[in-house]
């Protein structure tokens, strides 16, 4: 659930400091930027840059899961740091460091959107799409792909929804059963809404007998 004012507050902070290292990145000052990020991240986060560039996004949503409630401002802040350090890195050349960062920020942010739907303004959504670009030319690690492909559905563009399933059941069997309920879903959509996500009535129905004869 979101505190709806700290949430606000949490933006704002992170909008002052990606105004900053912005600047800095302007002027290439590429280790002054990213002191910046790891400042930030310790009065924000408590965790400074060493710890959130090496924690697995798994171990940084179960920190974020921690008590009653599942802390969204700072998942989003983690995520905002993560990018910024990313695309520092490789400014700096650093692509194995950059990849590493752009990956888990994308996971914390598909995490906030699987948990708090249209939680993120305007201008975090672009960087989700951003982010799919700078990866992409990568294999992506499997729970990274699932958020994908549950993303992609959320976004109404099914037919990458699909295909990212096709690549995930090849590799986790008993992904079959998620998928089906993804057809299942999908046939209670209009014909409309199936080809604006460009995976019409016919393969949906295709798809789900496939996945429905690997079940057997």
């Amino acid at each position: 659930m979101i505190r709806k004012d700290y949430f606000l507050r949490m933006i704002h902070q992170l909008a002052r400091v990606l105004a900053k290292v912005l600047k800095l990145e302007a002027e290439e000052r590429y280790d002054d930027a990213l002191a910046e990020v790891g400042q930030s991240s310790k009065q924000l986060l408590g965790v400074g840059l060493p710890m959130l560039t090496t924690l697995s996004d798994a171990e940084l949503i179960r920190l974020m899961s921690l008590g009653d409630r599942f802390d969204v401002e700072k998942c989003m802040a983690a995520a905002e740091f993560l990018r910024m350090v990313g695309e520092l890195k490789a400014l700096q050349g650093n692509e194995a460091a950059s990849h590493s960062c752009s990956v888990t920020s994308l996971s914390l942010f598909l995490e906030l959107l699987s948990r708090e739907t249209d939680v993120l303004p305007e201008e975090y959504s672009n960087m989700v799409e951003d982010l799919i670009q700078t990866v992409s030319d990568h294999q992506l690690p499997l729970p990274l792909r699932q958020k994908l492909f549950r993303y992609y559905e959320y976004k109404g563009q099914f037919d990458l929804a699909e295909n990212i399933l096709s690549e995930v059941i090849e590799e986790e069997s008993s992904f079959v059963a998620e998928g089906v309920r993804f057809y299942e879903r999908l046939r209670l959509k209009s014909d409309e809404q199936l080809q604006r996500g460009n995976l019409p009535r016919n393969e949906v129905e295709d798809g789900i007998k496939t996945l429905e004869q690997q079940l057997k």
